[in-house]
């Protein structure tokens, strides 16, 4: 039976410490990740700026154009051709310029002297288009070449080149139409953007500057051939009407990471507003993860298979001495120790999160240098190494000191009553601290005494406990523990009082027999208790109800008081 606990311990410490590690390890990649996540964005909000600054510079092109109908002047086909052509040759993103006149109807013979205004029927073939009040047709288009057809086409009579002509008669502001299948390239998508012309000194609108300008184009020219962009993929939506509509997809050469994703707003261009969502490659990423993660989960492992080694080693070590004792109470003893190696796991436990932060601090500021800075010198990586050793050496201190309060004592010996106590507490001492349980001290001198240490230490932890479950049970506000010791008549007295209201009538005088308990337990801790005073110390133990000062306040509570010969 007992085997069979030491085994599930050290199974528990195997499965905490591999679940420990996983999620250090975990925690390690979650602040990578967030710090690859900081810079990608970074990086995006970086090309965003890029491409918006590349439309505006597009954009303002039609402005240069614009100059050729200042004064009420229409320039000549000639001129306009020669000025949108070199605007054209140092922008390869802009496909076409036009120049299209409002026309009222009443004018309309003056503007058909070398070609009729059209439209499109159903099957897009160019008729000439009926009456109308006003008609915005293509009068001057550069390059003339492929786009002889768009000469004379009335742009109101295609809705979407409508709507935006409207937009911009109503607000007097240029704007841009939604993304459209451009004739001169039809496996791409651009937009054809308005610039108005307005009558001197007057908000007239006269006509629109207009250029054709290709979406893609102006991505591939911003992006500045970055080799960077082939591990990202990047989507632009158009979002004036509140429903996402794609105008340009540009796909990473690799599989994407689905988890990270990031959507920034442009400013608004012309009267559009357009989304910028990126979302970077599986290449992208590992590329920029370190072995944080890998490094810290094979140490936890490491650390985990060190600490059970030890303990089953421990365990097995008792399990051997258990089998050779013979009577019935040092059983009865190694039961009782044994009740409370559940309290040292969860000691060693609580004792060992400060280390491991330390630990994973120090594998976090090596991995970072390494990445921002290179490899570190020498001599940091030694002092590194160090504390990490000095760490790991702290921890396994911890494993021996636990380990030593549970070897059985073989000779009796002189020991000192505070170093006993201060084993006991420290056993105790998770629980004390989240219960908030105050201990006071009273003594005259330090006591020496005369017996087996950790038997003693056992008394004192079974008493101790006893109190701390009361204090649970009964919900003590302000939990006290009074341990007073002093020298009378030759003889030495412990008293150990809590304020935890004391121990009912009925059950005080039989609370130190064999498997007696008032609780969910064995009932053999007391019981164990008198055992080690009476037979191994020649002392003598006892329990009664009191009431007691501590700085000028009353308590009510039990006291067991140890009363043993000076040696």
């Amino acid at each position: 039976m007992i085997k069979n606990r030491y085994k599930l311990h050290v199974s528990s410490i195997i499965i905490v410490g591999f679940l420990l590690s996983l999620f250090i390890s975990f925690t390690i990649n979650n602040i990578e990740e967030k710090a690859i996540k900081n810079r990608f964005e970074n990086v995006v909000d970086n090309k965003m700026k890029s491409f918006y600054r590349e439309i505006s510079v597009n954009l303002e092109t039609l402005y240069t154009l614009s100059i050729l109908f200042n004064e009420n002047k229409v320039p000549s086909r000639e001129t306009f051709q020669k000025e949108a052509l070199k605007i054209i040759n140092r922008h390869n993103a802009l496909q076409a310029l036009e120049w299209i006149p409002r026309v009222p109807h009443d004018k309309r013979q003056e503007y058909e002297k070398e070609f009729f205004f059209t439209t499109q029927d159903k099957n897009k073939k160019m008729i000439q288009i009926e009456k109308k009040d006003e008609y915005f047709p293509v009068y001057y288009v550069v390059p003339l070449e492929n786009n002889e057809e768009a000469l004379g086409f009335d742009l109101s009579s295609n809705r979407t080149r409508d709507i935006t002509i409207q937009n911009s008669l109503l607000t007097k502001q240029p704007r841009i139409t939604k993304a459209i299948e451009l004739v001169q390239n039809k496996n791409k998508k651009g937009f054809l953007a308005f610039l108005p012309i307005f009558k001197n000194h007057t908000q007239e609108i006269r006509g629109f500057v207009l250029g054709v300008f290709v979406i893609e184009d102006i991505f591939t020219k911003s992006m500045l051939k970055d080799n960077l962009v082939k591990q990202i993929n990047f989507n632009i939506y158009d979002i004036s009407n509140k429903i996402e509509e794609i105008i340009f997809s540009h796909k990473a050469e690799n599989k994407i990471y689905k988890h990270m994703v990031y959507k920034k707003t442009f400013p608004s261009v012309w009267g559009k507003q357009w989304t910028f969502e990126a979302i970077p490659s599986v290449t992208y990423i590992n590329e920029r993860k370190s072995l944080a993660f890998e490094l810290s989960l094979i140490i936890g492992i490491l650390i985990t298979i060190i600490i059970s080694y030890r303990i089953n080693k421990f365990h097995n070590q008792k399990f051997e001495s258990i089998q050779q004792l013979k009577n019935k109470d040092e059983i009865l003893y190694i039961q009782s120790r044994y009740a409370t190696i559940g309290e040292t796991l969860s000691n060693i436990e609580h004792q060992w999160r400060s280390p491991l932060s330390k630990l994973s601090s120090n594998i976090i500021s090596i991995q970072s240098e390494i990445e921002f800075k290179g490899m570190p010198k020498k001599e940091k990586l030694q002092t590194s190494l160090e504390n990490m050793q000095k760490t790991l050496d702290y921890m396994s201190n911890i494993v021996d000191e636990f380990k030593n309060f549970h070897i059985q004592d073989k000779t009796k010996t002189n020991f000192m009553f505070d170093d006993t106590l201060n084993v006991a507490l420290k056993l105790l001492e998770n629980d004390f601290t989240k219960l908030n349980i105050q201990i006071i001290r009273q003594r005259e001198n330090d006591l020496s005494l005369y017996g087996y240490q950790n038997e003693f230490a056992q008394v004192l932890i079974n008493i101790l406990s006893n109190s701390r479950d009361v204090f649970i049970e009964r919900q003590i506000k302000k939990p006290l523990i009074q341990i007073q010791t002093y020298k009378k008549d030759r003889k030495i007295f412990i008293k150990i009082r809590d304020n935890a209201q004391g121990i009912e009538k009925k059950h005080i005088n039989n609370i130190f027999e064999q498997f007696y308990s008032t609780k969910q337990s064995s009932g053999i801790g007391l019981h164990l208790c008198m055992m080690i005073i009476n037979k191994h110390m020649d002392g003598e133990i006892k329990v009664e109800n009191t009431t007691f000062n501590v700085f000028k306040e009353r308590y009510k509570g039990a006291a067991f008081t140890i009363i043993l010969p000076i040696t």
